[in-house]
């Protein structure tokens, strides 16, 4: 009985083995998807300078960065990873003896063409090729149409450069 019972449990171990599944390597693939979006750095900011315009003399009633009426365009040091898109906002005033202004417009000029924005909401924008650095050129103009209070005045323009 011991006999039989000893080679029934050896029979029943024989045949789960024989049986059982064999184990097989299993491979899958595992996908990976990465991208690497435009970047520009800006690096060096010089602010502009205001100077003034009138059409009678000692009365000024226009801020204006260009050299000629002694002012100074500022200028921003712009590199990027690909090519990009340059865009310019009006003038804004930070500061100073408020006015309503009667006109202004700002304006962007590169190497590569020029961006501008206008009180009328017309603007246009240009490209500035991958690499650099690039050197942008901002001006702005203001004109209250009468004189200007006496005072020290502040405007901000915001230039945008965009990845394509």
């Amino acid at each position: 009985m011991i006999r039989r019972s000893l080679l029934t449990a050896a029979l029943i171990l024989a045949g789960s083995v024989a049986i059982a599944p064999k184990a097989s390597a299993q491979s899958v693939d595992v996908p990976f998807t990465g991208s690497i979006g435009g970047a520009c750095n800006v690096g060096q900011v010089t602010p502009g300078v205001l100077g003034s315009y009138s059409p009678n003399p000692g009365n000024p009633t226009m801020l204006i960065s260009e050299p000629m009426y002694g002012g100074t365009r500022g200028l921003v040091s712009v590199s990027c990873n690909q090519n990009s898109e340059v865009s310019v906002t009006v003038p804004v005033q930070t500061g100073g003896p408020s006015f309503i202004p009667i006109y202004f417009y700002s304006n962007v000029v590169s190497p590569h063409g020029s961006s501008w924005a206008d009180m009328n909401g017309n603007n246009g924008t240009h490209i500035i090729p991958m690499g650099g650095p690039t050197q942008l050129d901002v001006g702005m103009i203001v004109d209250k149409g009468v004189a200007l209070t006496p005072g020290v005045y502040n405007f901000v323009t915001t230039v945008n450069i965009t990845p394509l």
